[in-house]
């Protein structure tokens, strides 16, 4: 697992149900399944640390693997799997060599139809993980959490239609982003490979909250006593966030035809600290039991930041990692502007947290003055560069275009632009196009702002863009100030408004 502090840097840098299945719409029968590809996955209630797992399929390959991960390792995900075995359908043992890298090599023809069996230990929290996307699995008393690409071993890359079925103890219950075989079982269908690695699930005795937009579902997964008593809490918050999210965009999440998704899964576990990350469509977050007003803070800005990914990095994505302080800045101003929405924030708090966690990690960053933005490798290493400072880009802008255009419009109508535009399709916008929209919008040439700080490597003046609202906004002794102006236009306050994410409809 991340630790707590690194956690603190990424984000200085973010109707219950109690059977998991109930929330399942779409149900496949067993004559619809391709059943060449089939996973069963078994979880001991008195030994829930082990898990089996078998696979029946035919081999396009020799090479069996595991997806990428677990690279501090020096066999990744395989340093947790054991017995591994591979028989055809007469009961012959087939031998498996192993590789470097999580990869074995089956000595068998291919075309024939074989199962593979192997445990994977579930001890990952005995090693260190590092930041970014880990997948490490982890126990608690109520169940167990796995990713795809820490549990499953993989063939062919081309697979679809790929039955994965739990057998687990009869009071617990599969949550997951894939669609049920059979109403009422722990049998899902899983559309390709990439869902496949790119996933995530929890088997316990954790509760679900479901929330349903059109042909869009967010489904929660509680577990822990101290976070089911917080499952409304969870489920207002959900809501306000998704419902501002959509207003703000026109619609529910819209991916390319590559990476269709029609659900998502946040999983909220009671643990000793706070840690989350994302993989493909789905959060995992560990909340610190009696953690205090700080993980509270960070547990509730992780969710909001990875949910509108589903629309800015899911929907809509850039070309090229130049842009990625867009992706991730951007997102950062819509996080404050849905918990300020949802009350989470009050106008204090809001202005507090620019200073507090955004200032504090973009003046602090070794990387302002020498590293350009738009180096976007570089975001896990200058988070408070490229996040904190492309959160300042937004809200500059967000300034520049409102007091030019008397309010009429803002940033919100880039981003929608860009959903509305490339929503649903496998085209991407680039570092250009984000240029000519805002000179665009603004109705003013916005060149010499990009080459200072996006291309360039300037500071932000974000004190003096502030300062074009209803704020006195000051930056002294490190530390950047703001209060209300005593005395304001309309037009100022209207865009401070805006900065607090009232949404416009213009």
């Amino acid at each position: 697992m991340k630790t707590y502090a690194h956690l603190m840097a990424l984000i200085l840098l973010i109707t219950p149900f109690n059977n998991a299945n109930a929330h399942a719409d779409c149900h496949y029968s067993e004559s619809l399944i391709d059943n060449n590809i089939a996973y069963v996955v078994t979880i001991d209630k008195n030994n829930h640390r082990l898990a089996t797992v078998s696979i029946t399929f035919k081999p396009e390959t020799n090479l069996l693997y595991m997806a990428p991960g677990a690279n501090q390792l020096p066999d990744r995900w395989a340093t947790f799997v054991q017995n591994l075995k591979a028989t055809d359908t007469k009961g012959n043992t087939i031998p498996i060599e192993e590789l470097s890298g999580a990869k074995w090599k089956l000595q068998s023809s291919l075309n024939e139809k074989l199962t593979l069996s192997y445990e994977v230990k579930l001890d990952h929290e005995d090693y260190k993980w590092s930041g970014g996307i880990d997948g490490a699995a982890y126990a608690t008393d109520w169940g167990v959490f796995y990713t795809g690409r820490s549990l499953l071993i993989l063939n062919d890359n081309d697979w679809t239609n790929i039955t994965v079925d739990f057998i687990v103890p009869s009071d617990w219950h599969v949550t997951t982003p894939w669609d049920l075989v059979k109403d009422g079982a722990n049998k899902f269908m899983v559309i390709n490979q990439t869902a496949l690695m790119e996933s995530m699930f929890f088997a316990g005795t954790h509760e679900e909250l479901s929330l349903k937009r059109d042909d869009f579902e967010l489904v929660f997964a509680l577990g822990g006593d101290e976070i089911i008593a917080q499952k409304e809490e969870f489920k207002n918050l959900a809501e306000g966030v998704l419902d501002y999210y959509i207003e703000l965009m026109g619609s529910v999440p819209n991916p390319s035809p590559d990476n269709k998704f029609k659900k998502s899964i946040v999983i909220i576990n009671s643990s000793t600290l706070t840690d989350g990350e994302q993989i493909g469509n789905n959060i995992s977050m560990l909340i610190e039991k009696n953690g205090g007003p700080m993980s509270k803070m960070i547990s509730r800005f992780m969710f909001a930041h990875e949910f509108f990914h589903l629309w800015n990095g899911k929907s809509f994505w850039p070309t090229n990692n130049d842009t990625e302080w867009f992706k991730e800045g951007f997102t950062n101003y819509y996080t404050l502007k849905s918990l300020y929405h949802v009350g989470f924030l009050d106008d204090a708090s809001y202005l507090d947290i620019l200073n507090s966690f955004f200032f504090q990690r973009y003046n602090a960053d070794n990387g302002i003055g020498k590293i350009a933005m738009t180096n976007g490798a570089e975001k896990h290493n200058h988070w408070g560069l490229i996040y904190s400072g492309g959160l300042f880009v937004a809200i500059s802008q967000d300034m520049i275009i409102r007091k030019a255009t008397n309010n009429n419009k803002n940033v919100d109508h880039l981003l929608n632009g860009l959903f509305q535009k490339y929503g649903g399709t496998n085209d991407g916008y680039s570092l250009d196009e984000l240029r000519e929209s805002l000179s665009e919008l603004s109705g003013k040439d916005q060149s010499e702002f990009f080459n200072s700080y996006i291309n360039g490597t300037k500071r932000i003046p974000i004190d003096s863009y502030l300062s074009m609202a209803a704020l006195d906004a000051k930056i002294e002794n490190g530390a950047l100030k703001i209060e209300r102006k005593k005395s304001a236009n309309l037009l100022e306050e209207n865009m401070t408004k805006g900065l607090f994410g009232i949404i416009d409809n213009n």
